[in-house]
């Protein structure tokens, strides 16, 4: 069961904010003891049409700190070609399960198959429910929906603020 974070963004606030992006990167696919390997970190550079899918399985070389998760961001949002990387043009298969984000109409509790929405662009994308995060940082989203859907896997009681 797959967990998607999907940041809706372009080349140019990626170049405005390098660290925010990376932050939100490890946050979606990293743990403190290696990388979740049901993760996905999705980026759609609106103004390029393109996106860059981040596979926790698959990556290789993605390391938590700043500098080097920005370096490893920035070549993939603009060559590809690492390990765990797939670019393509268009705004396909970007939703994977219920979508999860800021605008939804319900509260809800991610529940894996889920993809939570990130956004610094704006894409008209249908999201189903409201996690309540809107108020964080878009990185700590990331961070409190890996946790909670944790403990929704091993049965334990979720800690949403409004679902």
């Amino acid at each position: 069961m797959i967990r998607r974070f999907l940041v809706i963004t372009s080349a140019r606030k990626f170049q405005e904010l390098p660290h925010v992006h990376a932050r939100i990167l490890t946050a979606a696919l990293l743990l403190s003891r290696g990388v979740r390997h049901d993760a996905e970190a999705v980026f759609y550079l609106k103004d390029e049409d393109k996106t860059v899918r981040v596979v926790g399985s698959r990556v290789r070389r993605l390391f938590p700190d700043e500098d080097s998760s920005i370096g490893f961001l920035r070549k993939a949002l603009t060559r590809g070609g690492q390990a765990g990387v797939i670019v393509r043009r268009g705004a396909r298969d970007l939703l994977a399960g219920t979508a999860i984000g800021p605008g939804g109409r319900k509260a809800c509790i991610p529940r894996p198959p889920f993809t939570y929405v990130v956004r610094f662009e704006d894409l008209p994308l249908d999201v189903n429910c409201s996690a309540g995060l809107e108020d964080l940082p878009p990185h700590h989203q990331v961070v409190v929906v890996n946790v909670t859907a944790d403990r929704v896997l091993r049965g334990l009681d979720a800690l949403m603020p409004n679902a």
